[in-house]
């Protein structure tokens, strides 16, 4: 009877060792994304002749900016001059206003609008400033793009790729999105092609991040206008931020999306999922929403689907399409 006793009594031993393992694997640090808010942000100049020279003295704080990657007005006339309309382009992750340029800036000439270019929080700057950002950061971006816009224009277009366009989505859901007229998404990001990424937002998430990809990720391609326009090598804590939203948008109340929007994506990409965009499509509440299969762009990885440094034939079929886009909506 003794030694069934301690047979009986090691087997719940290595039972609740098993389970104490489960637990803590199950209950382990996760991902957060933190308060949905915006970080704090000085308050803008009333006045958009004053925009310049309050946006360098804002983008001065970070003398590593890459040369063209800065936070800017494009002029459609005279500067400090507001427009009909005004076209606010929202960056990728890693990427920056050089993205899918000209694009943004044919549109605006089409439509007679000033552009604003933000950069996103730790973009357009080096590997490790990338790893500086939080989500309340990139939100505060996101809102001051907008409110920038409606300085320039009469109404806003928000132009946006990839994470630019999970921000955009964040946006749209929220009051602050209330002076948009209209978005166009280029490959937004509501969920990467590689599945392991969404291990970060699991128990031990962070962790097992770092062991599988070290303090940094990323390859330096060798090509000058793609080490321009993307910081190719960055701080692996820099995919938290960026996976905590992408989480928090497919988990949000889309029907709350009232605003028109055109999606353009790829079913060939091979950054995002395009079953995850076609899923978020299907929810956003807009009675006015347009989902297309890009077949005419020659980029490669089919993701940044037009620009001078990825897929230069696709951008004037792209700049029609939205303006055609904009009319049939009858804005």
């Amino acid at each position: 009877m003794s030694k069934q006793r301690g047979w009986r009594r090691a087997a719940v031993w290595v039972l609740a060792g098993l389970l104490a393992v489960v637990l803590a694997v199950a209950l382990g640090p996760r991902n957060a994304y933190g308060p949905d808010e915006p970080a704090p942000r000085p308050a803008l100049p009333v006045d958009p002749k004053q925009l310049d020279a309050w946006l360098v003295q804002s983008e001065s704080a970070y003398p590593d900016i890459r040369p063209g990657t800065a936070k800017g007005v494009v002029w459609h006339g005279e500067t400090g001059q507001r427009t009909p309309w005004a076209v606010v382009y929202l960056h990728g992750f890693s990427a920056s206003r050089l993205e899918v340029a000209p694009l943004p800036e044919r549109v605006a000439q089409r439509l007679g609008a000033n552009v604003f270019y933000t950069r996103l929080s730790g973009n357009g700057r080096t590997g490790q400033a990338m790893g500086e950002a939080r989500v309340q950061d990139w939100l505060a971006d996101t809102v001051e793009a907008v409110r920038i816009g409606r300085l320039l224009g009469d109404r806003v277009l928000v132009l946006a790729t990839s994470t630019g366009g999970t921000l955009g989505t964040w946006l749209a859901t929220r009051p602050e999105g209330a002076d948009v007229s209209a978005y166009v998404f280029i490959s937004p990001n509501f969920g990467p092609k590689n599945r392991l990424s969404e291990l970060i937002n699991g128990p031990w998430g962070q962790q097992l991040a770092f062991w599988l990809e070290g303090e940094m990720r990323g390859e330096v391609s060798g090509k000058p206008d793609e080490a321009r326009g993307w910081t190719e090598r960055y701080a692996t804590r820099a995919l938290f931020p960026m996976m905590a939203l992408v989480q928090h948008v497919r988990d949000s109340d889309l029907s709350a999306f009232r605003t028109p929007v055109l999606v353009f994506y790829a079913p060939g990409d091979r950054t995002v999922e395009p079953e995850q965009t076609r899923q978020v499509f299907a929810r956003l509440g807009s009675p006015r929403k347009t989902l297309e299969a890009v077949n005419y762009s020659e980029a490669e990885g089919q993701h940044v689907l037009a620009g001078d440094i990825r897929a230069p034939r696709a951008t004037g079929p792209m700049t029609e399409r939205i303006l055609g886009w904009l009319a049939e909506q009858d804005l």
